[in-house]
């Protein structure tokens, strides 16, 4: 072969920096799964090696070091989630003459959750790997949830602000971390509404979930102050 032809085209990229590529995505795959079943602290760098047929010296050679995968892991979905609400947002926002409302602002914080969900066999790995991350209260977990959520969490809460000008502030703050709890619970896919209500009732269409969770979260989120507080706007 000359070597005119042996040479790649501008461009385009080999074949070994693809498979580069692949093994990349395998190998987080591969540690989602894992650090959702059961968590960072129990789950080896050896391990997920093992699972994702790779020597765990190529798992350190692209990430660096557990802490830095379970990181990457963590931000290659978790950015996708914060992207879909601020477009949602960004929709809601952009109207001429119609602020959102609280259901739209409400609606569309917990539809980008669900729809994630739904995505696929990815999508419900990260919802657990969310579940777990919520969870934990040492400083790495607390980081990443501080660097994944809170700037579009804040804009949420400035638009529930907003739209709920007598609401105490301190009110709508707190009702939104009961909101992150009802809906993670949700989420988990370990609510007992099937039990509960002896097989009336089940939580497996998620349509009918978000309108559900939706309903709900609105009415509280709308509700009156809590009385005998002090204001602290």
């Amino acid at each position: 072969m000359t070597a005119a032809k042996s040479r790649r085209r501008p461009g385009r990229p080999s074949n070994e920096s693809g498979r580069k590529a692949d093994k990349r995505e395998k190998i987080l795959d591969v540690a989602e799964l894992a650090f959702s079943e059961k968590g960072y602290a129990p789950t080896s760098l050896r391990a997920i090696g093992a699972k994702a047929s790779v020597n765990p010296a190529l798992i350190t050679y692209y990430f660096g070091s557990k802490e830095k995968l379970f990181e990457t892991v963590f931000k290659r979905r978790g950015t996708q989630i914060v992207q879909r609400w601020d477009e949602l947002l960004d929709e809601l926002e952009a109207r001429p003459g119609r602020p959102p409302t609280v259901e739209e602002i409400m609606r569309a914080y917990l539809l980008a959750e669900f729809e994630l969900k739904q995505s696929g066999e990815g999508g419900r790995r990260f919802v657990r790997l969310q579940a777990r991350v919520h969870d934990e209260t040492d400083a790495m977990h607390f980081r990443l949830r501080r660097e994944v959520y809170d700037i579009t969490t804040r804009r949420y809460l400035a638009a529930l602000e907003r739209a709920l000008p007598d609401i105490d502030p301190a009110e709508i703050y707190w009702r939104m971390m009961f909101v992150i709890g009802a809906f993670l619970y949700m989420m988990s896919g370990v609510d007992r509404l099937d039990d509960l209500s002896r097989g009336r009732y089940k939580s497996d269409d998620i349509n009918e979930l978000v309108e559900r969770l939706t309903t709900f979260v609105v009415a509280g989120m709308s509700t009156p102050s809590t009385s005998g507080l002090k204001r602290s706007d």
